[in-house]
């Protein structure tokens, strides 16, 4: 049997289970039940019914048990920190430009995507899935999830506004679906996952469960493999609403980007080295898409609330409407990595006509700030909102190329003549361009 992996879209490990013994796989329902208040509950003006309220609270409380294993299986080896009880391993933090297409639709003109040809600074956080450390090698789900700052637009979320901040949050990986349908399959997988019971939700005898395209989703998730993370495609997997109109995202490479593999792959980190190498000398650049619902799409093509579903291309493909470039950067500092694990994101933090679909996004928007605030708070570390490129290291100023490889040209500039150059008084001159050779004439 593969062994278990984790998922980096979500707050949760996910597993692929093949074949199962019968005593890791029974759970009887008196083990898997927990007393929730779902009263307790704030909803945060959400309208949310008391079923999926009582969902969304036993979620959180499984990832905080969730988070606390974590902490045990990777703190002897890597440092007494609580880390994400998924997206555990950074691959990278990078700073980005995300520039919106001067020609895009008018019907995508809202939320961050209101003013063609602006451009805002990001942070980009590159992600293994697993809640464990382990090796880039093994297979396992890719995350990608982009920080734009200083949007324009009224925060769709309020209490993710911190100290009035606009940013807006992408979360992406690398699978176009989730293995989970909605709140209650996540609620109840999180219940098995929170005692280690890995493949406990997925299939059991008692009571019978079997969820095969659930497993599929898992198991396509976790497989993968990747040389580069930024030779990757990402995609939001679950829909959101931009003006009126439901649409999926996604990164892509920008067309004829080649990243060539250049560091050797057994080294556990080689994913970080591989990027750093790239972005050593050059840059990296991703297009930002947009699919659209198809107007009078049916739920079994495109559901607003089924995770597991892969909206078809050919039905709607995906439109360009922005542009993520990478510049050339050293981002494995310290202070970089420090700031790399106390940066939240979070679905919900958005600006304008911007709205999360469907019952795990409304989860995900009480979910992710309840552990974001645990983690935290466990590493007695402040949660804040970044609103540049500027990391603050002990006391010393900051400009905002600070990280960027910056090759400034020689001056005065050389001055460069070709061989049948001669000047009308007679006068001589010297060529100082490689090529061309120090001639006098």
């Amino acid at each position: 049997m593969k062994s278990p992996h984790f998922y980096p879209g979500f707050t949760a490990p996910i597993i692929v289970v093949m074949f199962c013994a019968a005593t890791a796989c029974v759970a009887s329902a008196r083990e898997t039940t927990r007393e929730v208040q779902p009263a307790a509950l704030d909803t945060l003006g959400m309208e949310i019914s008391a079923a999926e309220q009582a969902a969304i609270t036993s979620a959180i409380q499984s990832a905080r048990e969730i988070s606390k294993a974590a902490h045990a299986l990777n703190s002897p080896r890597y440092g007494n920190h609580y880390r994400r009880d998924a997206h555990a391993k950074a691959t990278g933090c990078v700073r980005a430009e995300f520039e919106i297409n001067g020609d895009i639709p008018p019907r995508f003109r809202h939320s961050i995507f209101s003013e063609p040809g602006r451009s805002y600074r990001a942070w980009i956080r590159f992600s293994n899935g697993d809640m464990q450390v382990q090796p880039d090698g093994e297979g396992d789900a890719r995350g990608m999830a982009v920080k734009v700052m200083a949007a324009q637009g009224t925060p769709i979320a309020p209490e993710l506004a911190d100290a009035g901040s606009t940013n807006q949050d992408f979360i992406m990986t690398n699978m176009p679906a989730f293995f989970n349908r909605n709140i209650f399959d996540y609620a109840d997988n999180m219940q098995y996952l929170a005692k280690m019971d890995r493949g406990g939700w997925f299939m059991g005898l008692w009571p019978p469960r079997l969820h095969p395209i659930e497993t599929l989703r898992a198991y396509q998730t976790v497989s993968s493999t990747i040389n580069n993370p930024l030779d990757t495609q990402y995609f939001s997997m679950l829909p959101y609403r931009l003006g009126n109109t439901p649409v999926k995202f996604s990164t892509r490479p920008c067309p004829g980007s080649r990243y060539p593999v250049t560091v050797g792959q057994n080294d556990e980190n080689f994913l970080t080295e591989q990027m750093s190498d790239t972005l050593n000398t050059g840059s990296a650049c991703f297009d930002f898409m947009l699919q659209p619902r198809v107007a009078g799409a049916s739920e079994a093509d495109m559901p607003l609330d089924d995770g597991t579903v892969i909206w078809q291309e050919s039905q709607s493909p995906f439109i360009p409407v922005a542009r993520v470039h990478i510049p050339p950067q050293e981002f494995t500092g310290e202070a970089q990595q420090t700031f790399c694990e106390n940066l939240s994101m979070n679905p919900w933090r958005g600006v304008g006509a911007w709205e999360p679909l469907g019952s795990l996004n409304r989860a995900r928007r009480l979910v992710y700030n309840a552990v974001s605030q645990f983690r935290h708070q466990h590493n007695g570390a402040p949660r804040a909102e970044p609103g540049n490129w500027c990391l603050h290291k002990g006391g010393q100023a900051c400009d905002e190329s600070q990280g960027l490889r910056i090759r400034k040209p020689r001056w005065p500039l050389p001055r460069c003549f070709d061989g049948h150059y001669r000047p009308e008084d007679g006068s001589e001159v010297i060529s100082q361009c490689e090529g061309y050779g120090a001639v006098r004439y």
